[in-house]
């Protein structure tokens, strides 16, 4: 399995430059690690590790707006590598795109985004803009 932990530099600048009007949502999925990888040697499993990252980040985040919308716990892929498995979904929701570059750009967040670094082993971060619900999966 590919290791995906921070976004790229260029994907960043991408998503930065994009014209997205109003809010998004951004659906996290994330393999941890069974044991975290702290540069200082410190003891964690990835959980912990991870755990840390979403008690120290949920301030920043709802300093910009941001919330979780939805959570779950991923079960069985039914569509796509049966090797891409999850331990963690969730779906956060920011008033902009705006918003989520500021959290990111936080030199707070910056300070405690190790505690993710060393939780994950790889994930896939997806930015939507929110429609509204429909009939079918097509409207």
């Amino acid at each position: 399995m590919s290791r995906h932990i921070d976004p790229d530099r260029e994907a960043f600048r991408q998503f930065a430059k994009m014209e997205v009007d109003g809010p998004i949502h951004m659906l996290n999925l994330v393999k941890l690690l069974e044991k975290a990888v702290y540069e200082d040697g410190r003891e964690a499993t990835g959980a912990e590790a991870y755990a840390a990252y979403g008690r120290e980040s949920a301030p920043i985040m709802s300093a910009v707006g941001g919330k979780i919308a939805w959570r779950g716990v991923p079960r069985f892929p039914l569509i796509g590598p049966g090797d891409e498995t999850w331990d963690i979904g969730f779906l956060a929701a920011y008033p902009s795109k705006d918003a989520f570059i500021a959290m990111v750009k936080n030199p707070t967040y910056q300070s405690i985004v190790y505690h993710r670094q060393a939780a994950v082993l790889t994930s896939r971060l997806y930015c939507f803009s929110p429609t509204e619900a429909g009939e079918n999966f097509a409207s």
